[in-house]
């Protein structure tokens, strides 16, 4: 399969076409709405040249009283048309957004531990965001500019060159004009973009200075001095916004003007033509067709100009979606374990700007030993988070590369002072993973033991209480805490500790290490870091 960074749009969009596939059916609906409405656009000349020609050169009056019915059968038809065209275009485009967005995900959850170390979390969040909506709205937006906007011109000049030649031919001259007009003023508002994308975020950066560090303000007397910062930066929002507008202005007015040369060029012999045989709805319905010109041709413009940006993010999703899982070839399912962990001649040398290094580390845990390391580097290795370059690693006598992850991983728990909460109820994240569908008298077992049963007890809905956004509604022993009760239920032989204990406060040091102990008992424990009260049953590695 091709790399989606070397992929041409085209095949871009042909991958996308896998995703359509399912909603065929729907739209289907969309494309023949968008039909209608590119072919009836020269209808509404027509029917001003019918009613101008039928009142003032012909007298008909018969076909007087048609008109008004035609008309509103004409926008009767046409918003059917939109309707369906509309609704089942944003349905699919929906669907393919939901889907999209659900496969980057699933591909996010299988991704190895490097993958995310190596990427922002910004990035990958904007990613599946972001970057999905912005590439089926790219896709979205070429498939309404060739159904529609291309056979709207195609209809609009068609019917010009039926009611005159020569007008009709100026106003194909002219449209080239008017897209390069459109394009040069959207490539110096994306020139103005980059140039300014900065100003509003140094803008938010001195607001935030200010308000986290209200104290120092107040106390050394800085308010005049971020009063002023601030004003700057507003300054250069401002005169960036006035740089936008007057592009978009510029352009705008270059598009009227370029229109109304044409219309100038096209009037003199339309109204001596109009005066000579009364062709007064030709004329009328001419120059119509030549104001209806212009909105689909900026359309296609702007189309073509943004088409860059969904193509760009279309890499960046299908990308993602190319990469490979994290590897899973063990083969050997394995129950619980006693917890015997042997490291024989272990060698690594991580990729980090760290450029942590481990050369020939042997070492033996009988189970339930502890031991504390400095740094994290070995304990990746147990979980397989990262892999050693030489020597192996044994479970209770068993290579972890012959084991699959999944009952490797199901013999381990990490708790670290690093670790957040998922926005869910107190019960949802003790009983996280695999223990969802834990009872309730368990989760009550695990509360206790982990000494929380008396912070959750005062919250507004007890366990069923939403912690909030990475559980900041919690205090930082609490949030361990109820880390500490997930890793007793989970209830396995392995515990990795890191840095769990340091800068809480007394009484919440006091409850933690009591949950701790409760935790480490019986279990073969890595300590990432020394917690107090565990140096005295740990080796030092």
């Amino acid at each position: 399969m091709q790399n989606a960074q070397t992929m041409t749009g085209h095949q871009l969009y042909t991958r996308l076409t896998g995703y359509v596939e399912p909603y065929w059916g729907m739209l289907a609906l969309a494309l023949p709405g968008m039909l209608v409405l590119a072919a009836t656009e020269p209808a509404l000349p027509l029917l001003l040249k019918l009613m101008l020609d039928g009142t003032l050169v012909n007298q008909n009056h018969e076909l007087v009283q048609l008109v008004p019915l035609a008309v509103i059968a004409f926008f009767a038809v046409r918003g059917v048309a939109s309707y369906l065209s509309i609704y089942a275009l944003d349905w699919v485009s929906g669907r393919l957004v939901l889907d999209l967005r659900v496969s980057t995900f699933d591909k996010l959850l299988t991704l190895p531990v490097r993958y995310y170390t190596d990427h922002t979390s910004d990035n990958l969040v904007a990613t599946v965001t972001s970057g999905t909506s912005r590439t089926v709205a790219t896709a979205a937006a070429a498939v309404s500019v060739l159904a529609r906007d291309a056979l709207t011109i195609i209809a609009l000049l068609a019917w010009m060159f039926y009611l005159d030649w020569k007008p009709a031919l100026l106003a194909l001259l002219v449209i080239p004009v008017i897209m390069w007009v459109v394009r040069s003023s959207n490539e110096r508002l994306q020139k103005n973009d980059r140039e300014t994308a900065p100003t509003p975020d140094g803008m938010t950066r001195i607001l935030q200075e200010s308000v986290k560090n209200y104290r120092v303000v107040k106390l050394d007397g800085g308010q005049q001095y971020q009063s002023q910062r601030f004003r700057n930066g507003a300054d250069r929002v401002h005169r960036a916004t006035m740089k936008q507008a007057t592009a978009k202005a510029l352009s705008t007015a270059l598009v009227q003007m370029a229109v109304g040369v044409v219309l100038a060029v096209a009037i003199y012999p339309a109204v001596q033509q109009a005066a000579t045989d009364g062709a007064t709805g030709s004329f009328v319905s001419l120059s119509m067709a030549m104001l209806l010109l212009i909105l689909p041709v900026k359309r296609i413009t702007v189309a073509r100009m943004s088409r860059h940006q969904g193509l760009a993010a279309a890499a960046s999703v299908f990308l993602l979606l190319e990469q490979e899982a994290e590897p899973d070839t063990g083969t050997v399912v394995i129950g619980r374990a006693r917890g015997e962990l042997r490291f024989e001649q272990i060698g690594f040398c991580s990729q980090s700007p760290a450029g942590t290094a481990l050369e020939e580390i042997t070492l033996t845990l009988a189970p339930g030993e502890t031991v504390t390391l400095v740094g994290s580097a070995l304990a990746d290795l147990v979980p397989r988070f990262s892999q050693p370059d030489s020597g192996k690693i044994l479970l209770d006598g068993q290579d972890l590369a012959t084991l699959t992850l999944a009952s490797l991983r199901a013999n381990i728990t990490l708790v670290s002072r690093e670790m957040t909460l998922f926005n869910d109820t107190v019960a949802a994240n003790i009983a996280y993973g695999a223990k969802g569908h834990a009872a309730e008298a368990e989760i009550i077992a695990a509360m206790h033991a982990a000494h929380a049963a008396e912070f959750i007890r005062e919250l507004p809905q007890g366990l069923q209480t939403v912690v909030g956004e990475q559980g900041m509604q919690l205090s930082d022993g609490q949030r361990l805490r109820i880390a500490i009760a997930r890793a007793l239920l989970k209830n396995p032989p392995i515990l990795i500790l890191d840095e769990t204990v340091s800068e809480l406060d007394a009484e919440s040091g006091q409850q933690v290490q009591a949950a701790l102990a409760t935790l480490m008992q019986g279990r073969t424990t890595i300590v990432i870091g020394v917690p107090s009260g565990a140096k005295d049953q740990s080796t030092v590695l």
